[in-house]
Order: C-alpha cells, then sequence, then structure tokens
C-alpha cells in the first residue's frame, strides 16, 4: 500500500489595533565657548526636562538616556585644530502609554530651549497579547484551508506532520510573526492656545498592523480523483465544495 498522501499549506493572519506605546525621542543641546559651561547649561536644560516628566509620571511608561556628547567647534577646517566652543546634548527615549496627555507632553518639552522633539513612533510592546492573537489566529487559518483542500480531493485530515513560522519549511529559514508597522503621527495645534504653557497638540494614534504567518504540512487519505473526474464531466461540484457550474 503507498504512503498517505501530504498537503502542504499555509495560514496567514493580520491584525489591525490600536498602539499601546507612544516614543518620542528628546534630544537636549547647549552650547558655550567654554567647555565646563557648556556641561553645565546642558545639566540644567536636562534637569529642567525632567522636571517636565515628572510631572507626566503616571502617563509615561520608560525614560531611558541613550546617548550623551560632548564635541568641540572648530574655528575654521585647516589643521591648526583651533577651538571656538563647545556643543554638549544628551539623548532622552521616552515611551507614553497614556495617549491623552501626549499633546500636552510634546508641546511642553518642545517648549524649552535647545529641545528637539522627534515622534511618536507608535508600537505595541513586546509581550502583547496581540502577537499570540495573531500567531493562533494563523494556524487556524492553516487548519482551515488544509481541510478546504482536503475537501476538495474527496480527502480528510489523518495528521499533522509539522507545523513552523513561514519559510522554516521551505527554505530552512525565517519567521512568520512581523512585527507591527510603526508610523509617526500628524501634529496639529489646537485651536484657542494662547500662550505657550497653554499649547498643546492634536495626536491621532496610528492602529498597528500585526502579520503572522504559518506553515504546515499534514497527511491525508487517498484522494478520490476518479471520482473527482465524473464530477467534472457531468458538472458538478465535490461534495460540499461546489455545485452545478453554469
Amino acid at each position: 500500500m503507498s504512503a498517505q498522501p501530504l498537503l502542504s499549506v499555509r495560514g496567514e493572519a493580520v491584525l489591525e489595533v490600536e498602539p499601546e506605546i507612544a516614543r518620542l525621542e528628546v534630544t537636549v543641546a547647549a552650547r558655550h565657548p567654554d567647555r565646563a559651561k557648556a556641561l553645565r547649561l546642558l545639566n540644567d536644560r536636562a534637569a529642567a526636562v525632567d522636571g517636565i516628566l515628572d510631572g507626566f509620571r503616571e502617563a509615561i511608561d520608560k525614560v531611558e538616556i541613550t546617548a550623551v556628547r560632548v564635541s568641540p567647534q572648530l574655528k575654521s577646517r585647516k589643521p591648526q585644530e583651533r577651538i571656538s566652543g563647545y556643543v554638549a546634548t544628551v539623548h532622552h527615549s521616552v515611551d507614553v502609554a497614556e495617549f491623552a496627555r501626549l499633546g500636552e507632553l510634546v508641546a511642553q518639552v518642545a517648549d524649552q530651549d535647545l529641545t528637539e522633539v522627534t515622534g511618536p513612533r507608535w508600537a505595541l510592546r513586546p509581550d502583547s497579547p496581540v502577537h499570540r492573537r495573531a500567531r493562533i489566529e494563523a494556524t487556524h487559518e492553516a487548519v482551515q484551508r488544509a481541510r478546504d483542500y482536503a475537501q476538495a480531493l474527496g480527502s480528510e485530515l489523518t495528521e499533522l506532520l509539522e507545523l513552523a513560522d513561514t519559510r522554516l519549511l521551505s527554505e530552512g529559514r525565517g519567521a512568520g510573526d512581523f512585527g507591527p508597522v510603526a508610523a509617526a503621527a500628524r501634529l496639529a495645534p489646537r485651536p484657542g492656545a494662547a500662550a505657550p504653557d497653554e499649547f498643546t497638540f492634536d495626536i491621532t494614534p496610528a492602529r498597528q498592523i500585526v502579520r503572522a504567518t504559518v506553515e504546515a504540512r499534514f497527511r491525508i487519505t487517498p484522494p478520490e480523483l476518479a471520482g473527482i473526474q465524473t464530477q467534472r464531466e457531468q458538472g458538478v461540484g465535490p461534495a460540499g465544495v461546489g455545485g452545478n457550474r453554469p
């Protein structure tokens, strides 16, 4: 008796969900001919930004200092290396989880001297249940697709041989769970803002697309190919799959 036929399918899931995190990049800078004074200026301005962030503590998930840089500024490009001053910068990464005050936070931080705000970049948390949900839905879709193909052949699924992220079966590498698509926000001032401390932004979160893809291989019962040919000649589809052709 010949071995049972194999059936390989791919299951996909695409979810559109609200973001969980808004990530801001904040850069504070200071310039001065004297290096020590440049550092003191930077420290004062960074402390002012920290004070603003402390006022939004309930909305912020995480604050990290990602880089500090102090560099000399040369008077010219000639080889004398004559220094005219120093530039000092500190970079913060701020993860905001409560979006209701996000526009207010951006406006207050951006109002500080020599402070640059970039973002937000929208994302899901790495441990978000959305990733698991996408993987489960992709698996269910693979099983249903295999059943549809088997039914079209007059067969039934008998055994699952393999289930893997996409390309692990077909090419031996890769992963089937793509991360959320990041998107920048459109910033627009709210009407009626008369002073810097009252100014804010309307920031609409960008929905995230989460994709998961799996590949599966099944054994199926021998197909009833002769019956399928007879049904085609008679103008009818396999039972439960189609009907009379027009």
